[in-house]
Formats: structure tokens, sequence, C-alpha cells
């Protein structure tokens, strides 16, 4: 694993060059919401140390969400600003690491009665305010289908436990994405790694599974070691890598937002594509396109 000074040192070339990177759309899923929200937490901080431009769509609510672990209990919401109930710059905060926060609250129903004038009218403001460039995170809400928001994704983040007991609800859990959108990259993270083998078997018999029966392919993204300061960082309620910055956790931690850093694949996609893919797909979803279920998804299949 690549050291802290190292890591600092490319963070820092790279910010002092002001290399501009593409625009990556990231649905964050997990069995255990606590642990998904801590792993999210931490990732895009790193990542916005790395020299990123990070927004995070945080669509859980407290206490199993990234503001949670971020310290912050912000009071509006994207569902406020779109019902014209609040300000976007004032639903946007400032987390630690520069990183941007926005809760979303339930947008289901905002996007199934908006106009497309309406919409278009706060388009550019969301462009602006999640940047047209670097890494949109969507921390995404557990239930019976992912979000607009997560469906939008070119990229699907995983996050599992080190636990045989994991793969039945992540099976689950990858079959309910998949059908509402079939295409786009599932990576997994394997969070409190007991030792190599044991997270390495979860994912070599998980990836098994949704290949033979879903046709999905997995990709490993890698693993973090079992670590204390995770557990002190949340009590905290900040960040791994600012609490404990050189523990096996945050060298984890940077080393992963490397690698994520260099990722290709999925759609070659824009902010204003991001944005208009997720109210298509939540009028498509709330039923009032009048599209059916099979057309939706072959909609996003063929593009």
């Amino acid at each position: 694993m690549p050291s802290a000074e190292l890591l600092d040192q490319a963070s820092g070339l790279r910010r002092l060059l002001g290399r501009q990177v593409p625009f990556h759309a990231c649905a964050v899923f997990g069995t255990e919401p606590s642990l998904k929200a801590m792993a999210l937490a931490s990732l895009a901080y790193a990542l916005a140390r790395r020299g990123e431009s990070v927004a995070v769509l945080d669509e859980m609510e407290s206490p199993h969400n990234v503001a949670t672990q971020y310290g912050l209990a912000p009071r509006h919401r994207l569902a406020d600003v779109l019902h014209g109930r609040s300000m976007l710059d004032k639903a946007v905060v400032e987390a630690p690491g520069d990183v941007r926060l926005l809760l979303t609250g339930p947008l289901a129903g905002v996007l199934n009665h908006m106009s497309d004038a309406a919409w278009d009218r706060r388009l550019d403001d969301l462009i602006h305010a999640v940047g047209n460039q670097g890494w949109l995170m969507v921390n995404a809400q557990m239930g019976a289908k992912p979000s607009a928001l997560a469906a939008s994704c070119a990229h699907r983040l995983l996050v599992l436990p080190d636990k045989k007991s994991a793969i039945t609800e992540a099976y689950a859990l990858l079959k309910t994405a998949h059908k509402l959108r079939p295409d786009g990259r599932w990576h997994v993270l394997i969070m409190d790694q007991r030792e190599p083998s044991s997270s390495e078997g979860l994912f070599a018999n998980l990836a098994d599974t949704a290949q033979r029966f879903l046709g999905v392919h997995l990709e490993w993204f890698g693993a973090v070691p079992q670590d204390e300061k995770l557990a002190q960082s949340v009590r905290l309620m900040r960040p791994l890598l600012e609490v404990a910055p050189d523990c096996a956790g945050s060298l984890a931690f940077k080393a992963l937002a490397e690698v994520a850093g260099a990722w290709t694949g999925g759609d070659a996609m824009g902010a204003r594509e991001f944005w208009q893919r997720t109210y298509l797909l939540g009028r498509i979803v709330s039923g009032t396109a009048g599209v059916k279920s099979r057309d939706a998804e072959l909609d996003w299949q063929y593009g």
C-alpha cells in the first residue's frame, strides 16, 4: 500500500497543476446503512484531499447518513428547493475536506408534479451546485427500488461487511438495482476486513452468483482492514482521515481514492446529462410519463 507521504505528495502535485478530471456519478449501496455512510464519507474526503471536486447527494436521514458522519445537520433539502420552499445555496453545505453535501429528501413526489419548464429553470442551478467535473456521489436510499438519482449513476459502489451472511442481502440489492437499470459498472468494497482470504472469498462467491443469475459483472474495488480508529471517527463524527490520517484505515481509503480516480467506462456523460436522466427517470418511475416499466428498462439499456 502506498505510504501516507507519497499519497499526500501526489495530491499536492495535482492541486498545484490544477488537474481537470471528468465527471463521475457514483451511487453507493450497502447492506448496513451506517457502514455504507461511513465508507462513503471517508472515500469522499479522500477524493477531495486527492484534489478532486466532490459533491455528495445524501438520500438517507440521520443517524444513518453521511451528514451525521461529518457532524452536520442541514435544515434544508433538495426536495424543499424543487418545491420552491428554500434556496439551493442554503441546502448545499460545506462538509470537511471541501466536500459539498446536499440532503435530498424524498424526490419522487416532487419530480412527479414538476413541469418541464419548472425543471429547466432549476437545471443550471443544480449543475452549478454540484459542479460539471469531478465526483457526484449518491448515498442511495434503501428500499424496494433504487431512486432516480441512484439509477442515473453510471458507476455503482456496493459496500459490504466482511461477513458471509451479507451475501443474501447483497444479492437482493443487486437484483433490485439491476432490474431498473441493467447497464452501468458495479464495484465492490469490503469493510472491516479480517484477513485477505475472507474478503476475497466473499467477493468471489457474490461475483459468481451475480454473474450466473443476473448477468452482472462485479469488479473488485478493494478492502479496508479492521481498525479501531474507524469506530473512534464515528463517535467523534469526524472523517477518519482527519482523526487519524496515518492509521491503516486512512491509508486504505487514500489508496482507494487513487484507484477510483482511474475509473473509466460507463456513460461518458456530464452533469447536465445526469440531472436530465434523473428528472426523466423520476417521472417514468412515478408513472406520469405513461411509459411501462419494461420500456423504461430498455430505454436505459439501449440509450
